[in-house]
């Protein structure tokens, strides 16, 4: 009786690891997917309004992050670099 109570602990307490594990991953993925669709967002209206200057940023993944992760001060980086390496 006593090995099955420890293993229900053990099956329990793995559960428990498990879970944790699964929904601090699922919160990354869930910001990561946040962070894209700011940076898209922020993206589109930058080269919007860059249209005018005859300018363009770039998208890909890693200009969608920068712009999305820093905001306002990664979109001006981003400007400063498409002109810079242009």
């Amino acid at each position: 009786m006593e090995w099955f109570l420890l293993v229900i602990g053990l099956l329990i307490l793995g559960l428990y690891v498990n879970a944790t594990i699964i929904s601090k991953t699922l919160r990354w993925l869930f910001s990561l997917v946040g962070y894209l669709f700011i940076g898209t967002v922020l993206l589109v209206l930058l080269n919007w309004g860059l249209g005018y200057l005859e300018m363009h940023v770039a998208y890909n993944p890693f200009t969608v992050l920068v712009a999305g992760i820093l905001r306002l001060p990664g979109l001006v980086v981003l400007v400063f670099m498409s002109q810079w390496f242009a």
